[in-house]
């Protein structure tokens, strides 16, 4: 019976099998340094409410710009606190946090589409890798002119690991989009909110 390891998978397969091993690494790669990258903005991110407490609990303009830099370290508050500042018409300041707020969006998706791409394309790629191994599989089969089971089972055993490969790439890409998507609506909407509270402080005046 055939060998049914990885190395000999790898050994045995052609250039299109192993460009298809590649792109799985590759998109394995990204995906968790999207992850790790997402961790630590995740991390700063927590300080956001602190940042917007810190910022209403001070009477001083001065003092609650500098209290809101201080703990918003990914300056996604901060642009549109300083408009608060702003002594321009009212439509100025709408546009100005219009474009505040979607920068600060921006910047909170930045990431999430690849880990949308990878979650969704990985597992039909590992799919590839496995339907191009079984056909190559039974190919030389039926060159051979005799079908042993015994010679099938590993190589077809083995093309099903690009499968779970693509499997194993698309999960934690697919957890990670969803925990940081749904983490990244809450704080859209603290800055939302942020935005909206500065122009009517405006309007007010």
């Amino acid at each position: 019976m055939e060998s049914f390891n990885l190395s000999h998978f790898w050994a045995q397969g052609d250039g299109f099998g192993h460009f298809i091993s590649i792109v799985l690494l590759i998109m394995s790669v990204l995906s968790w340094g999207v992850i790790f990258l997402r961790l630590a903005l995740y991390k700063n991110l927590r300080q956001l409410p602190k940042a917007l407490n810190s910022y209403w609990n001070n009477p001083d303009p001065a003092v609650q710009l500098e209290s809101i830099k201080r703990l918003d370290r990914e300056q996604l508050l901060t642009p549109i606190a300083q408009l608060a500042q702003h002594n321009g018409s009212t439509a100025s300041l709408e546009r100005k946090l219009s474009q505040a707020v979607r920068t600060s969006q921006h910047k909170l998706e930045q990431g999430l589409t690849l880990l949308a791409t990878i979650a969704s394309s990985a597992p039909f790629v590992g799919l590839l890798g496995t339907v191009w191994g079984i056909y190559r599989t039974l190919s030389t089969v039926a060159a051979q002119g005799q079908m042993d089971v015994a010679k099938i089972i590993g190589p077809v055993g083995e093309a099903l690991i690009m499968t779970a490969v693509g499997l194993s790439v698309a999960l934690p890409a697919l957890f990670a989009y969803n925990f940081f998507n749904r983490n990244n609506q809450t704080h859209q909407t603290d800055i939302d909110a942020f935005a909206h509270d500065i122009l009517n402080q405006h309007l007010g005046q």
